[in-house]
Order: C-alpha cells, then sequence, then structure tokens
C-alpha cells in the first residue's frame, strides 16, 4: 500500500471513528440530560442526534471535507453548551486541548489525500475565541441547571477521559507521521530510483560503518555494461534505462548472497556478504556503474563468471529490438593496507584492463 492509499485509509477510519464516538457521546450526554432533567441538554442532543447520524451517512459517501468540519462543529458545541449548561467545574471545555490536535492532523490528511487544506488558521482561532468566550460567560454566570456533585463527577470523569484519549491517539499519529518520513527520506537518501538497488551513499555507508567477520576473505567487483553509450545513442535513453534496471535484476538474482549497488553511469559494485547490511534492501549506485561485494576471491570468480555469462546469454528485447548486452567486470580482493577509495580504485584498473582486453570478461 502506497502512502495516498494508506493517508486516505487512516482519513476513512479517523472520520469513521469520529462520527461513531460523537453518536456515543450523544447518547451519554442525553442519558445525563434526562436523569438530572436538563431540558436544554436534552434538546440539543437531540438536533445533534440526527446531525451525527447524517454525518456517519456523509463519511460512508466519502465526502470527508465536510464530515470534518461537522465534527469540528459539534465538538465545539458540545464544549459550549456543556459549560453553559454545567459551568467549568464538568470539564466541558477540555475538548478545546484535544480539537488543537484533531484540527492539525486532519489538515495534515486532507491536504495529502484530498488535496484540500482545512482553514487551520480560521479554525483555530474559531476555537480559541469560543474558549474564551465561555470561560468568561462561566466567571461572570451561574451554571444554567445546579446539579449534584455525583453528575459533575461523571462528566469530569467522561470529558476529560474523552480528552486524553483524543490527544493520545493524535500524537501517536503524528509520531508514526515522522517516523514514516524519516524512514522515506533515508530511503531517498539511499536508494536509486530506477534499478532499486543501493546507491553510492548507501555502500560508503556500509564500507565506513561495519567491519567484515572475515577480512581476508573479502572482495569487491566493478561492472560496466559495455558499449552502453552506443545503446543509448542508438536506441535511446528509455532503452538505457530498460538495460540498467534488467541488469540490475540480473546482478541480484545470481549474487543473491551479495550487496549489488550502482556506482555510476553503466557500472555497478557488487560487496561481500560478510560485510553487515544496513537497515535497508539491496539497491542502486548512479550512472551506469554498479558495484557487487561477496565471501571470499574463490567464490567471487565463479559467482562473477556465471553472472557474465548469464548477461551475454540474455536476450534483451526493447519496443521489438533484440539486444546483445555484455559486461566487463574487474575484482580486488581485500587488502588492509588499502583504504576503501583506494581498493575501489584496484577495482577499476581491473575492469580497465578488461576493457582493454576485448571486454565481456572478469578480470581479476
Amino acid at each position: 500500500m502506497n502512502t495516498t492509499d494508506k493517508n486516505s485509509t487512516i482519513l476513512k477510519n479517523l472520520t469513521l471513528f469520529f462520527g461513531i464516538f460523537l453518536l456515543f457521546t450523544d447518547i451519554f450526554f442525553l442519558t445525563m440530560g434526562i436523569v438530572f432533567d436538563m431540558p436544554v441538554v436534552r434538546y440539543v442532543i437531540y438536533a445533534k442526534l440526527v446531525i451525527n447520524t447524517t454525518n456517519v451517512y456523509l463519511i460512508l459517501k466519502k465526502h470527508y471535507f465536510i464530515s470534518t468540519l461537522i465534527i469540528y462543529g459539534v465538538i465545539l458545541l458540545y464544549m459550549v453548551v456543556g459549560v453553559v449548561c454545567m459551568g467549568l467545574d464538568s470539564a466541558f471545555q477540555l475538548y478545546a486541548l484535544g480539537m488543537l490536535a484533531c484540527i492539525s492532523y486532519f489538515g495534515y490528511l486532507h491536504k495529502r489525500v484530498l488535496k484540500k487544506e482545512l482553514p487551520f488558521v480560521l479554525l483555530t482561532a474559531i476555537h480559541v475565541a469560543c474558549y474564551i468566550g465561555v470561560y468568561l460567560y462561566a466567571r461572570f454566570h451561574e451554571p444554567l441547571y445546579d446539579v449534584p456533585q455525583k453528575a459533575v463527577d461523571i462528566h469530569i470523569i467522561f470529558n476529560s477521559g474523552a480528552t486524553f484519549c483524543i490527544l493520545i491517539l493524535f500524537l501517536f499519529l503524528f509520531h508514526n507521521v515522522a517516523i514514516n518520513s524519516e524512514e522515506k527520506l533515508e530511503r531517498m537518501a539511499m536508494v536509486d530510483n530506477l534499478t532499486g538497488l543501493y546507491n553510492r551513499h548507501y555502500l560508503l555507508s556500509v564500507l565506513d560503518r561495519t567491519e567484515a567477520v572475515s577480512p581476508e576473505k573479502r572482495w569487491i567487483a566493478l561492472l560496466d555494461i559495455d558499449d552502453f553509450k552506443k545503446v543509448n545513442d542508438t536506441y535511446g535513453h528509455n532503452c538505457g534505462d530498460y538495460i540498467l534496471h534488467h541488469v540490475a535484476e540480473l546482478s541480484q538474482q545470481v549474487c543473491n548472497d551479495c550487496i549489488v549497488c550502482r556506482w555510476g553511469g553503466e557500472e555497478f559494485i557488487i560487496l561481500s556478504t560478510n560485510f553487515q547490511k544496513l537497515s535497508l534492501s539491496n539497491r542502486r549506485w548512479g550512472g551506469e556503474e554498479f558495484i557487487i561485494l561477496s565471501m571470499n576471491t574463490e567464490h567471487s570468480t565463479d559467482i562473477l563468471e556465471t553472472l557474465r555469462k548469464r548477461i551475454a546469454d540474455e536476450k534483451f528485447r526493447f519496443e521489438g529490438c533484440e539486444l546483445n548486452i555484455t559486461v566487463t567486470i574487474g575484482v580486488c580482493g581485500y587488502d588492509k593496507e588499502l583504504t576503501n577509495d583506494v581498493w575501489i580504485s584496484k577495482a577499476d584498473e581491473k575492469l580497465y584492463i578488461g576493457k582493454k582486453n576485448g571486454k565481456n570478461q572478469v578480470v581479476r
């Protein structure tokens, strides 16, 4: 499920949750109005039952924008009527705090899913004005009804509990948004969009942050697609992108125990598996170069020769054209005296030798 679909589902479920929640609160406050003889509360709740039932229907019909405004207005009405009828002691004013988080998150969802912006500043200003207004009213006026302390206590518990639940819910949702956004940015920084391989930044992170289990068995391979520029010039860059993507897939299939990255241009790097991976899956490097890393130098010759043959035997078909693609691979074993840059350069030197000697070969 992509981010848009996920946000759409959250918007639907969250709006429906609030619609049903408001129906539940209507029943609760209607019961309180009947038990403690508060006619104004009863009449308001009768009207709100109709509004909230209609609102649930609107939610099911996916009219989320209108529904959100109705939810906002209904909760605002709860606060005003509650304070006027029972005073500040019953804690109806606490809904103002919960609604600030509610407005903020609903605004985020509407912008992401519906491409509409809730008038956040206006709604917040109205909410603050109503809060101040009911506070001043309660400060200078007695509650409309003189209810027993038992009723006040029940309302305090209910209203406080509802407010805290709303705050906790939206704090949790905002926390998830922050975590998901951070993970998305991390993937964008370390994953190549075209091939789905790790990119250069990821590989350097692996080389810099991890130590091999058996350093003497490490190797690094630099793979270059032969005559790739000619493919681009002859068949176009869309064909070139197809070749890169397909070579990346073949590299991952054959070198499934290795870390495969796109290095630059038509080159890939393959790194030995006794490196500890960072918390991402296999991805692309940059350009058409790929880097491959694996277990030991003996194993590298076999697996890379298998990869070379697999690519050479593969029929690359693009828009009715059949292309024969070959690759040249340079391999360099680990040397603790070498820096990472020099290590990769050594593999590049082997690659250059292979290019000079006719291409389509693995050079150690």
